[in-house]
């Protein structure tokens, strides 16, 4: 798709409405949102516990791209494009497994625990093995999440970084283990399945577990509801701050869809659990339970919330057009013992049905964009989040401006600490 033809669609798109059908269904779009978006931003690609040794690897499938995160000998975990620089054969055939050097099933070239390339047979006289190590990628580690980035200058991270150690350090997430791992392949565009978690608005009516947890989940059905719901949220508020922990949130900005935020969960409810109820050891430093979850959105396809006993990892990845692979991961305090500390099932109740029902939805949502009769529809005034999401994406992928004329934008959608879902 060339330039003039995007930029005619982007035009096409009414603000606060849904996009046209091609951004859900074009192959072209979809290597735009790749090249654009995610070889761009920064990425979460795991656990330092799935790499915990040095000479542990694990991969990271990016659509077509594959990663190898690696623990080094000397502590540091690095990140690579899977692809030797001989003839671009995958290095790693395995998703996870232990090697301290990588050595291409091809030909055999050697790769040490850095990129370098430090063995080659039978090259030509002169071959300078020093400029062809594996080809890097960012990585950021913060509170035992590791962050990757494609990109050769990627953008700053020091506040999603911030805002993580902040609002995340009591939890102590670098010091938990991974107590399971539920992957879905979602047969919709990734947009779909990110707009479905920018918004509530269909909780009521699609999610009933995760309403019976989540006191804003339901929107009150009256004046006197609002107003327990308020009080309930102050009286937390006001505890959660006499004892020392961050109350509030980060807001979305026009350049931004990093937020955060910490809420309560609801009356008598300890952590996100069915019935409300300790599902395994407390985290970190905590010594009590305060029935809160803190959940930060680390651009459009990052999720991460704790609660008092365990933390929830999120993560979209595009598969192609129309498939997109959603995977839970459940973090534990790191010697919790599964069967006798906790029961995986139960530590992962909530999402897990949330993320089936989740599915099914986003997959009947795919087939109507994808109808020949699908007109963009209007969002409902709780759909804010959503109308911020789009314009940021259409601004990251729009053609650049011609010079001398201004490059055109949605209108800016109204920003706010969005409460996690």
């Amino acid at each position: 798709m060339d330039d003039a033809t995007l930029a005619a669609l982007i035009g096409q798109r009414r603000t606060g409405f849904t996009l046209p059908r091609a951004f859900y269904t074009d192959p072209a779009i979809f290597e735009r949102d790749l090249e654009h978006i995610f070889m761009r931003q920064w990425l979460f690609a795991g656990h330092i516990s799935q790499i915990a040794q040095p000479g542990d690897y694990r991969l990271y499938q990016l659509a077509d791209e594959s990663l190898i995160l690696l623990h080094g000998s000397d502590g540091v975990i690095r990140a690579f494009f899977n692809v030797c620089r001989h003839r671009g054969s995958r290095i790693c055939r395995d998703e996870a497994g232990q090697a301290h050097r990588l050595v291409c099933p091809y030909h055999a070239w050697v790769y040490d625990d850095t990129g370098a390339l430090i063995q080659a047979r039978h090259m030509p006289e002169g071959f300078e093995r020093g400029a062809y190590g594996l080809q890097p990628v960012q990585v950021q580690v913060v509170e035992g999440l590791i962050f990757v980035c494609a990109a050769a200058d990627p953008p700053p991270f020091g506040q999603i970084a911030g805002d993580i150690a902040r609002f995340f350090g009591p939890y102590q997430l670098a010091e938990t283990r991974v107590a399971h791992v539920e992957r879905h392949l979602v047969a919709a565009n990734w947009k779909v399945v990110a707009e479905n978690f920018f918004e509530c608005y269909h909780c009521s009516h699609t999610h009933p577990e995760f309403c019976s947890v989540m006191s804003y989940g339901r929107a009150p059905d009256s004046p006197r509801a609002s107003r327990e719901r308020a009080a309930f949220v102050a009286e937390w508020h006001a505890q959660a701050q006499a004892s020392g922990w961050p109350t509030g949130g980060v807001d979305m900005t026009e350049d931004s869809i990093h937020t955060l935020a910490r809420t309560p969960i609801r009356p008598g409810y300890l952590t996100q659990s069915e019935g409300g109820g300790p599902v395994a050891p407390l985290l970190g430093r905590l010594t009590g339970y305060d029935g809160a979850v803190t959940a930060v959105q680390c651009y459009p396809v990052n999720w991460l919330l704790a609660c008092s006993d365990h933390a929830m990892l999120a993560r979209f990845t595009p598969r192609d057009p129309t498939h997109t692979e959603l995977m839970l991961t459940w973090l534990v305090q790191r010697d919790a013992r599964p069967g006798h500390d906790y029961d995986p099932l139960a530590v992962s109740w909530l999402w897990r049905v949330t993320a089936i029902e989740d599915a099914t939805i986003c997959e009947d949502n795919q087939r109507g964009v994808t109808s020949r009769r699908y007109v963009p529809g209007p969002y409902a005034s709780s759909e804010s989040s959503v109308e911020h999401l789009i314009a940021w994406y259409l601004r990251q992928i729009a053609p650049a401006a011609p010079a001398g004329q201004a490059a055109q934008s949605d209108a800016d959608a109204p920003s706010g600490i969005r409460e996690p879902r």
